[in-house]
């Protein structure tokens, strides 16, 4: 544990000096000696007074070095040992030490003077002895008179009924209240109606953005967010409370913001900030008060409605965005988008290869032979066709197996509730013609396990320690894998250990089928490698789009429409980047009913969350956290 000093001194007429330094002691000594970590400057201090010593996590002793005493917390003490959560107070002479948690573990030691209360009373005293103004009525009493006046009926009387009746009578503390409430609050926030200070956390101050996301953090952790949710609904919210999703950094906002060209709203914002109003917080935005004293019902909060959202116009601050954000110094590699029509292309964010296990991102320009290395080994030509072996295998397999009809999209690829795919599962999406069987046993069959190829050598070392090496019956059997069934041969000496591996992985046998792979270094060991895979859920994980739309996955004729943008069955290679370029979108979107019958909207919203609360905002944090690189070109 390290400890920090932070010294204050006081100035007449001049802001406060406010000093700061690590201590280099790891036990710091208190006392009046130079040689002192932390110098007191006072005959009532001796040269050595006392220790501070670290007492396990979050706890300090304090340890007298003589025969002095020292206060703490208002006791006289020889030794005490404080908990830095409770903010002990230290006492030495004329110095007060308030001991705190900094960051990293550290020890926060604020060091400052006491005031000199009866000198500043005897002579406020004289002041008020030699002076006419305190024997007179004046104007300035008789304000402040006023002021009490008006202080005493507006907040003190509703902050005692409050105190005094606890809602019990509601028309009494309705009435006190109502001159300081601007209406019910929403009803996703209708469970705080009675509980203002959890956003109201500083009296005559606007609601911080702390105050909004001590719930709505984003990239929270699984036991953080559970904290979050516990705490939320002990407050009496039926629901857990949403992230702010793919908000950038305040500072970066309010750089890519163009100045108002109003004079009156620059004057009007200028008082609003001087008054603790900005104009620049969440709240400045999401709106509240604004709901009609009912909560929501079910256990999702109800959809965000317009009178909630203060909305913006996106190309006020996306027209000559990169100029003013390379002028603050930090420079975006975003371009304008002054409106629909001059929207740039897709960059989507592809796999350009693997660092170790973990795959390298760049985010580039969408062009018609784009690729990705995603390590997988796959044609959707040959799968998609209406011919050919794979059509004739799902057919045999038949509607029991869920097939019994040449391939479609949906017969690999699951709509998730988000609007996204289910991640593609290889023994329950792929087993059934991509059998992993390696072994039949008393009549069942042997699998092996996907995705790990140790455990692949494990699982077939396991089974196969105990057979005899010489071939047996058809029992014992060794087919290769991804082959059902097989027939006996002849009696041979044989391995079945290595065999059964190299059938897995050499060329030809079940893994290769999709999967590229590296022979082991050393001879005769068994320790084979599988090129990493990843397969890519979302190509834009900034945007948002949700296949379940309607219009998105049908057309009006209730006909599939995944290949009217996805033009896969014409893709040999799973390195295909099969996404449309946005003049696909544009076929529909910014189109009026004159143009197209599939007419949509072009709102920015529509597919960029983050302007529109309430909307599924993209999860980009938890679809690029942990790779190795991500970087644009």
């Amino acid at each position: 544990m390290s400890f920090i000093l932070r010294q204050i001194s006081k100035r007449v007429g001049a802001p406060d000096i406010v000093r700061e330094k690590p201590l280099a002691a790891a036990e710091p000594v208190v006392g009046r000696g130079s040689d002192c970590d932390i110098q007191l400057t006072d005959l009532a201090v001796s040269l050595r007074h006392a220790v501070l010593k670290q007492s396990g996590a979050g706890r300090v002793v304090v340890d007298s070095l003589g025969e002095e005493n020292f206060e703490a917390n208002g006791k006289f003490v020889h030794s005490a040992s404080l908990a830095l959560a409770d903010t002990p107070v230290l006492g030495f002479g004329s110095h007060v030490l308030t001991l705190s948690a900094g960051e990293n573990g550290a020890v926060l030691v604020l060091a400052t003077a006491r005031e000199n209360t009866a000198a500043t009373a005897a002579g406020d005293d004289q002041k008020r002895a030699f002076s006419l103004k305190y024997a007179l009525f004046s104007q300035r009493r008789l304000a402040w008179i006023t002021g009490v006046f008006i202080l005493l009926a507006c907040l003190t009387f509703p902050i005692a009924v409050f105190l005094l009746d606890h809602n019990q009578h509601r028309t009494l503390a309705g009435a006190a209240q109502q001159q300081w409430s601007s209406g019910p609050l929403s009803p996703g926030h209708h469970f705080l109606e009675k509980n203002c200070e959890a956003c109201h956390q500083k009296a005559f101050v606007s609601v911080k953005d702390s105050a909004c996301l001590s719930c709505h953090q984003e990239g929270l952790n699984k036991l953080e967010a559970a904290h979050v949710t516990a705490r939320t609904r002990t407050l009496g919210s039926p629901f857990p409370p949403d992230p702010a999703g793919d908000h950038a950094p305040r500072e970066r906002l309010m750089a890519a913001a163009p100045p108002d060209p109003n004079l009156a709203r620059r004057i009007n914002t200028w008082v609003a900030n001087t008054f603790s109003h900005p104009s620049n917080r969440c709240a400045s935005c999401h709106t509240e008060h604004v709901g009609n004293g009912k909560p929501a019902a079910g256990a999702q909060p109800d959809p965000v409605t317009p009178d909630q959202i203060k909305r913006n116009d996106c190309k006020d601050c996306h027209t000559g965005m990169a100029a003013r954000l390379a002028a603050a110094g930090t420079p975006t590699t975003l371009p304008d988008a002054p409106d629909w029509g001059r929207h740039p292309d897709f960059r989507p964010v592809i796999t350009t290869g693997f660092k170790g296990d973990k795959p390298v991102l760049v985010k580039t320009a969408l062009s018609a032979n784009l690729a990705e290395k995603d390590g997988l080994i796959f044609g959707h030509d040959v799968h998609l066709s209406k011919t050919g072996g794979v059509a004739r295998q799902a057919m045999e397999l038949g509607k029991t197996a869920g097939y019994g009809a040449p391939l479609t999209c949906e017969s690999c690829h699951t709509r998730a509730r988000d609007g996204r795919f289910v991640k593609i599962d290889m023994p329950k999406d792929c087993g059934a013609c991509h059998s992993l069987t390696f072994a039949r046993k008393n009549g069942v069959d042997q699998q092996l396990k996907h995705g790990h190829p140790k455990e692949v050598v494990a699982q077939l070392k396991l089974y196969y320690a105990n057979q005899p090496n010489f071939s047996a019956g058809p029992e014992l059997f060794i087919g290769r894998p991804g082959l059902r069934g097989g027939t006996p041969r002849a009696a041979r000496p044989v391995d079945y250990v290595a065999d059964s591996v190299r059938n897995a992985f050499e060329r030809g046998g079940t893994c290769t089928t999709c999967h590229s792979f590296t022979k082991p270094a050393v001879a005769g060991s068994l320790e084979y490698r599988i090129a990493p895979v990843r397969l890519t859920a979302r190509y834009l994980p900034w945007g948002d789009f949700n296949h379940n739309v309607p219009e998105h996955r049908q057309d009006a004729e209730g006909a599939q429409t995944c290949k009217s943008c996805h033009k896969a069955e014409s893709s040999k290679l799973s390195q295909d980047v099969l996404l449309p370029k946005i003049a696909e979108c544009g076929t529909c979107h910014g189109k009026t009913k004159i143009e197209t019958v599939a007419a949509a909207g072009s709102d920015c919203a529509q597919c960029h969350g983050f302007h529109n609360p309430g909307l599924p905002a993209s999860p980009r944090a938890q679809e690029l956290a942990g790779y190795a690189l991500i970087r644009t070109q």
